[in-house]
């Protein structure tokens, strides 16, 4: 048969990726915060948008006792190990707090002394860069910077060293550092993102971003790259076309309903529900129509009523020409907002 889904949002299309983080057997402290990150921030941007937002009691159940744990795991010094150590860790520490910084904006209520060490031992741990250091301190650092200033720390003379040394960043660190300046107010951000622009790498499937090597030391692969770019392009240049495209492309390649690790479906689960707010999708209203063959499968309108409702259609392989093309057609009409297709063929 020939399945085809459409769908008014990219919200509905993501359920599958939030079932990933709630139901990984594993929580270390990186999946700890994984596991409650992407859902606070979608939360949020449902209430922004005067959305319901559905299970919300299990989702303040989950944060709060992922809160008690993070409190429970904080070491003498203000950081956090990644498995439980006595040896606070720059990487998982910075991910804590970031976490904690998006509950608490999220309207959750988190200890402030817990952030206050938390952001002191970053403070007090940022590495000195030397210009021959490699790429995961640079990587590492530029994180710490963002964390930094999405918690108001950051001063502005904190990152000309780092962007004077850029070349020595990966592209996720490069993206990591753009935000951290587009929140200073730093004009030399869009340097940064031109450099990011320029070294996407664009095909049928959209656009994404490679990296010369993989950064272990700082959790990364290509895709969890091209989603944390993403991000950096929505909240610094979101009518920039590249977003759309690398939307499409983070879609494409996910597994399963959801992407490789905790931390590839986190990042990709940030950075598209920070997309579904600039796009204005919570906003969505047009109609639309899907045709056969000249031959009229489904039509309708979608709207704030139906914007996490899925339309599934399917077709008989034997009801499908056999002697020429089959002509799949979908039709958007004028309006707000996107609509999200599949279409496959089971064998």
């Amino acid at each position: 048969s020939l399945s085809i889904e459409v769908a008014p949002s990219l919200a509905t299309s993501l359920e599958s990726s939030f079932e990933y983080l709630e139901d990984y057997p594993y929580l270390c402290m990186e999946q700890t915060v994984s596991r409650f990150l992407p859902n606070v921030i979608t939360t949020r941007a449902l209430k922004a948008a005067g959305m319901p937002t559905p299970l919300q009691d299990d989702l303040d159940l989950q944060v709060n006792t992922a809160l008690q744990k993070i409190y429970a795991k904080q070491l003498y010094d203000g950081g956090w190990h990644w498995w439980g150590g006595d040896e606070s860790d720059p990487q998982t520490t910075a991910y804590v707090v970031y976490g904690l910084l998006e509950a608490k904006e999220s309207g959750y209520e988190v200890s402030q002394s817990v952030l206050d060490n938390g952001i002191a031992y970053l403070k007090s741990n940022l590495p000195t860069l030397k210009r021959n250091d490699p790429s995961w301190q640079y990587n590492r650092h530029a994180f710490m910077l963002y964390v930094l200033a999405r918690g108001g720390e950051l001063g502005m003379g904190e990152v000309n060293f780092i962007f004077e040394h850029r070349a020595s960043l990966d592209q996720f660190g490069k993206a990591y550092l753009a935000q951290a300046m587009h929140l200073l107010g730093d004009g030399r951000t869009s340097t940064l993102m031109s450099d990011l622009a320029s070294s996407a790498i664009l095909s049928a499937s959209g656009a994404h971003w490679e990296e010369t090597s993989r950064d272990y030391w700082n959790w990364n692969t290509d895709t969890r790259t091209t989603a944390i770019v993403l991000n950096a392009f929505v909240q610094i240049d979101p009518q920039n076309p590249i977003t759309a495209t690398t939307v499409r492309w983070l879609m494409a390649h996910r597994d399963g309903g959801h992407w490789y690790s905790t931390q590839e479906t986190a990042w990709s689960l940030i950075g598209l529900t920070n997309w579904l707010v600039q796009a204005e999708e919570f906003e969505t209203d047009y109609k639309y129509a899907i045709g056969l063959n000249d031959e009229m499968l489904q039509k309708g309108e979608a709207n704030a009523d139906n914007l996490t409702d899925t339309v599934k259609l399917q077709v008989e392989l034997k009801d499908l020409l056999t002697d020429q093309v089959n002509s799949l057609v979908f039709s958007r009409g004028s309006g707000t907002g996107n609509l999200y297709y599949t279409a496959y063929r089971n064998a």
